[in-house]
C-alpha cells in the first residue's frame, strides 16, 4: 500500500507588487533567509525571477554591482524596496503599480536557485 503524506502547513508563496517594492509572504521568503543580496529579472514569458545571493558570491566581484539589490528579512515577510526597479517592472510587464498591491503566486525552483513570481 502506497501512502502520500499531506502537509497541513503546505501553502503557496505569494508576492505582492507595489509601486515601491516587492513583498514576499512567509512561505515565499524561506529561500531568502540567509541571502546577503538578490538579483531580480524578467523571463521570456514575462514572469519575475528573484535569485538569492550569498555574501561570498556578491563579494567575488563577478556580478554586475548595479544588479545587486538589498532584501530586508522580517519574521513574517521579506521586502525588496526600489522605486526604480518597480518602474522598470511596470514598464516591461505593462502593469500599473500603486500603493495597493497586485498579488501573484510564487514558485521556488531549488535546482536553479530562483523564485519565480507567476505574473503571466
Amino acid at each position: 500500500m502506497a501512502i502520500t503524506w499531506l502537509a497541513a502547513k503546505e501553502k503557496n508563496g505569494v508576492a505582492s507588487l507595489y509601486n515601491t517594492n516587492i513583498t514576499l509572504n512567509t512561505v515565499a521568503s524561506v529561500p531568502f533567509e540567509y541571502a546577503y543580496r538578490c538579483q531580480v529579472g524578467i523571463t521570456d514569458d514575462n514572469n519575475i525571477v528573484i535569485e538569492p545571493l550569498t555574501k561570498e558570491r556578491v563579494l567575488s566581484g563577478k556580478l554586475d554591482e548595479y544588479t545587486l539589490l538589498k532584501i530586508s528579512i522580517k519574521p513574517t515577510y521579506s521586502r525588496i524596496s526600489s522605486t526604480l526597479l518597480m518602474n522598470r517592472i511596470s514598464e516591461i510587464l505593462g502593469i500599473e503599480l500603486s500603493d495597493k498591491p497586485l498579488k501573484f503566486n510564487t514558485l521556488w525552483n531549488e535546482e536553479e536557485n530562483i523564485l519565480t513570481i507567476l505574473t503571466h
